[in-house]
């Protein structure tokens, strides 16, 4: 469902003839009067601030900034709580709000200027706020909590009995769809009398995967409002608004960031999501060169993950992505998982990248493969089949040939890897987002093959040069009696 824009009944009020005013303020009650003064929401909200009726779980909010999206969160939130104070049981409920990190959570969602306990202020709710070790907010009169937390793994949320959540700007979490399928979702659990719990995300959009999942939806659990800066303009500083509209106006990021448009690519994106699905094959058309494993290490083991991409190349020199196994382990176990992924796929080498992956990645590498040799799953005697890809040059000089690749039709991917296409499609060189780990370890791979190229055409025979030659004079039309002899071939 999505609304089209209209004003709030403050704005409706504001358009009315000072006579017409006049007359609807004495015709009201002093309670709903002394609400207007106060600024109540139902008075101040536009019409798609306010989720509609209906039996969705999910309210999606994508707006660009300013919309207005964290008063509509934090109104939402405790109106909810008001509406729900205990489970069948009895039970005072619990509520989560999520940001990207448990520091925004308590500026934005909670201390804010459009936060939660301005609400509670303004609406005399009587509450208790702890600030450590985590914020929580406790409905004095019911018991009733709200647990703030940030997005920091998959499993945020995991543990709760919650009523209902709001999530904030998911666009930016760290695993936002694991977040939502490991972490949040399951503890979706409290039994409402006369409803069931649900979720109001606001954000302002990004091509994430789990966002582009509820967009798509069509079942009637996801409730959609698109929304722009300028719907809330009245409410802006005028300066800023009119500085918004020449810095971005007409501009991919503009349409993102202001307009809360969904895009499948951003403007500077190196590869393009069209240009995957137009090479896109299901099986590969021709015989296998070789075969190889790209490795981009991880550093922490704990955000980043290991990009591990297998890639062919066939005989027409064309690239094939066969498989994304990339995984978050590391030293020992991710060792064993690039030399199994080898064995897997048959693949010939696997490359790692030299500069990160030198703290630990050859010694550990060389280590397990020998160690594997004994369990049998390698040749006794042999050496790691491994190599150190130099990784000096900056991402984006390194993915430029890789993507006009792609952009020539000469890279394929064999089926659907929806993270690493993801990885791809988001890449902007210089933005400062996430390191792709995926990613990087295509195009170590890919860059490898390249260069095999390139030592295969400089070591042509002499007599093939000497034809080459002999053919060129012969277009221009002059022709000694024998070229090849004359030149010793």
């Amino acid at each position: 469902m999505i609304f089209a824009m209209a004003r709030s009944l403050a704005e409706e009020f504001a358009q009315l003839s000072e006579a017409e005013r006049e007359e609807w303020i004495n015709a009201q009650p002093d309670w709903l009067l002394k609400e207007v003064a106060r600024g109540e929401w139902w008075w101040l909200a536009r019409p798609e601030q306010v989720p509609p009726e209906g039996d969705w779980l999910v309210h999606l909010v994508l707006a660009g900034r300013g919309f207005g999206k964290s008063r509509s969160g934090s109104e939402w939130l405790v109106q909810r709580i008001l509406d729900h104070p205990y489970d069948r049981h009895g039970t005072p409920t619990e509520w989560l709000v999520i940001a990207e990190t448990l520091s925004d959570a308590r500026i934005i969602c909670i201390d804010g200027p459009a936060g939660i306990l301005r609400v509670l202020q303004r609406r005399e709710i009587n509450y208790r706020y702890v600030k450590a070790p985590k914020p929580m907010i406790v409905f004095v009169d019911s018991g009733a909590k709200i647990y703030c937390e940030g997005a920091d793994n998959a499993d945020v949320g995991r543990g709760y009995n919650a009523a209902g959540a709001w999530l904030d700007e998911i666009c930016k979490w760290k695993q936002p769809r694991a977040s939502w399928y490991e972490g949040i979702m399951p503890s979706l659990r409290a039994d409402l009398m006369g409803d069931h719990p649900r979720v109001f995300v606001t954000t302002t959009p990004k091509p994430v995967d789990i966002l582009r999942e509820w967009v798509q939806r069509t079942d009637g659990t996801v409730s959609l409002v698109r929304g722009s800066t300028f719907d809330n303009a009245s409410n802006l500083s005028e300066h800023v608004v009119k500085e918004l509209r020449t810095r971005y106006e007409g501009t991919a990021i503009g349409r993102q960031e202001l307009y809360g448009e969904l895009l499948e690519a951003l403007d500077g994106a190196m590869f393009s999501r069209l240009d995957m699905e137009n090479s896109r094959l299901y099986e590969i058309p021709e015989p296998i060169r070789s075969t190889i494993v790209g490795v981009d290490p991880n550093l922490t083991g704990e955000e980043d993950e290991m990009g591990v991409v297998v890639l062919a190349r066939g005989k027409s020199n064309h690239m094939y992505v066969i498989a994304d196994r990339s995984s978050p382990k590391v030293g020992r176990d991710a060792a064993r998982h690039c030399w199994h992924v080898l064995l897997e796929y048959g693949a010939d080498v696997l490359l790692y990248e030299s500069n990160l992956g030198k703290v630990w990645m050859k010694e550990v590498l060389s280590d397990t493969y020998y160690e594997m040799a004994k369990e049998g799953l390698f040749p006794m005697g042999t050496t790691p089949p491994m190599k150190a890809v130099d990784s000096k040059a900056g991402k984006k000089t390194r993915a430029e040939p890789v993507a006009l690749r792609l952009e020539q039709g000469r890279l394929h991917m064999i089926g659907r890897h929806p993270e690493l296409e993801t990885q791809m499609a988001e890449f902007v060189p210089d933005s400062g987002g996430d390191s792709p780990d995926r990613m990087d370890a295509l195009v170590h791979a890919a860059r490898h093959f390249m260069k095999a190229e390139t030592r295969a055409s400089k070591t042509a025979s002499p007599a093939e040069a000497l034809q080459r030659l002999q053919d060129q004079h012969e277009a221009r039309g002059y022709v000694p009696e024998d070229w090849m002899s004359r030149y010793g071939g």
